[in-house]
């Protein structure tokens, strides 16, 4: 990691990336190197979790052309099913837990950052539907700035707002799902732990499940009732550093709909081209949760 002098900026220094394979840029290979059966095309296996019919259902390895590596960090690859088809299942949500708190506990200080992404608008280079855990030595600039001040967890305080203007999308028992009436993009779904804790290893199984269903659901929505070619990230900010009540673990489910251009580039500022009322609605034509979760 290195800090850039003029603006005051962490960049990761990754000069193996570019030799990664791009099926969007380039075409599918042969052999997909995460399928079953072409297991020996990826690092050593780190974990998986065994199916039924004797295989697997999840795998984990090392990051062939990683961002990151030992001691700045680690960065692994969670490959979320054996066939192209499910982004979210219940198994892979699972398996997304186990190595969060694997990391917490391997690294002193570590930060781990859980993200998929899916379809090149989203940044993914390769088609079968995995995800990946780059973990940190320090906490980003920007969740940094999410940490709660002396007026409370500023999550909680988000979360009624979103009640006020009436942008709740769905909930159940454990968690909601929401447009931020401050979102940095069109059509970004907020979902949010009820239980208000800093990190994944600290949540309990019950709302960490409650946020998973709400995040398939979403990332269902899009894929079958909008394009089975819908482009979208998740990302699971959580601070293992931070104290009760000064942090918020969430999920977050951002549909690429536009790339960033040079104003955002320049300035850092997001122009958002929907009200969150808007989107809002066009999230809950989307979401269909399973019968009893609401």
């Amino acid at each position: 990691m290195i800090v850039d002098p003029v603006t005051g900026e962490y960049i990761l220094d990754a000069h193996t990336r570019d030799a990664r394979p791009n099926e969007f840029r380039n075409g599918p290979d042969a052999r997909c190197a995460f399928c079953p059966g072409n297991e020996e095309l990826t690092p050593p296996e780190i974990e998986r979790t065994e199916s039924p019919d004797g295989g697997w259902s999840v795998r984990v390895f090392s990051n062939k052309y990683p961002a990151v590596v030992p001691p700045e960090g680690v960065h692994e690859v969670i490959v979320d099913a054996p066939d192209h088809g499910r982004e979210v299942s219940a198994t892979a949500w699972a398996m997304w837990r186990r190595r969060y708190e694997t990391a917490v506990r391997a690294h002193p200080h570590a930060v781990p950052v859980l993200f998929k992404n899916r379809g090149a608008y989203a940044g993914a280079t390769l088609v079968h539907p995995h995800t990946q855990m780059i973990v940190l030595d320090r906490i980003p600039e920007r969740w940094e700035r999410m940490r709660a001040t002396e007026g409370g967890c500023r999550w909680c305080a988000d979360l009624t707002a979103a009640r006020s203007a009436g942008t709740i999308v769905a909930e159940n028992a454990e968690a909601v799902a929401y447009v931020r009436t401050s979102s940095r993009f069109s059509w970004s779904l907020t979902v949010l732990p009820r239980a208000c804790e800093p990190s994944v290893d600290r949540a309990g199984r019950a709302p960490w499940t409650g946020v998973g269903v709400l995040v398939a659901a979403a990332a269902e929505g899009l894929l079958e009732r909008w394009s089975r070619e819908a482009a979208f990230n998740v990302v699971l900010p959580s601070d293992p550093s931070a104290a009760p009540g000064r942090f918020h673990w969430h999920a977050e489910v951002i549909p690429r709909l536009a790339t960033l251009a040079g104003f955002e580039l320049a300035t850092g500022l997001f122009i958002r081209s929907a009200p969150a009322e808007e989107s809002a609605e066009r999230w809950r034509q989307l979401i269909a949760l399973p019968h009893g979760s609401v």
